[in-house]
């Protein structure tokens, strides 16, 4: 009975992965690609719009500064910027309805007591959520999820980064020669070792500032009155 719904509300690809319900079968996902797999795809334009609405949002809600490289202190290293693409899809039709394209600073080549120290980050748990969830249909409380766009770039940064120029995109205002210009990050960016740490911190202080108090149980769960909150920070 339980192969028959699925097949009913899944393709047929996707309801035979699901027929064990702890364990999805394991795969490469073709919808997640570097910069040069994007670039050579089909729906290659799709993605460089992204990328361009990706850099002008940063630039809107001013989250760097564009230097020239000549300005940047000796000795401190420039790190990479890294694309991160992906489709999403409709579980129902597997058709793609959405281009993402992150961007991100090149974590990789952070040097620990330099440019970053700290880097753990708390998640609320499973049990935590299983459990208001439960007391919700218990008590019929009302319930919503919320995902953040653009969170990490919500927090100030912890230090200073420099970054080279995104690829692929256009940031105004530059001449000719954009090499000789690098980014000067003001906020918090995706792929920093420390960005979690960093965003959890930030959001932390931001619901005790507005009246929440912490759970003695999971750092990840907050209370106001009758509101529970309860953060997962990934990536």
């Amino acid at each position: 009975a339980a192969n028959e719904v699925l097949s009913i509300y899944f393709e047929p690809e996707i309801a035979e992965n699901m027929k064990d319900p702890i364990a999805f079968l394991a795969k490469t996902d073709a919808d997640t690609l570097y910069y040069h797999q994007a670039m050579k795809a089909e729906d290659a334009s799709q993605f460089r719009i992204a990328m361009q609405g990706e850099v002008d949002d940063h630039c809107i809600n001013d989250h760097w500064e564009v230097i020239r490289r000549d300005k940047v202190p000796d000795g401190v290293k420039i790190l990479d910027s890294v694309w991160a693409m992906c489709c999403k899809r409709r579980i129902k039709t597997q058709k793609v309805y959405k281009w993402k394209a992150r961007l991100n600073i090149h974590g990789g080549q952070q040097e620990h007591g330099i440019n970053y120290w700290e880097t753990f980050a708390p998640v609320v748990t499973w049990i935590s959520i299983r459990l208001v969830l439960i007391l919700s249909i218990l008590f019929s409380w009302n319930t919503c999820q919320i995902d953040f766009i653009m969170a990490y770039p919500q927090a100030p940064i912890e230090t200073t980064l420099y970054m080279e120029l995104p690829k692929g995109v256009t940031l105004k205002g530059l001449s000719r020669d954009a090499s000789q210009y690098v980014l000067k990050l003001k906020k918090n960016l995706y792929g920093s070792k420390q960005a979690s740490r960093v965003w959890v911190q930030y959001l932390t202080k931001g619901l005790i500032k507005l009246g929440f108090r912490g759970s003695r149980v999971d750092e990840c769960v907050f209370y106001r009155d009758d509101i529970i909150c309860l953060f997962y920070a990934d990536d």
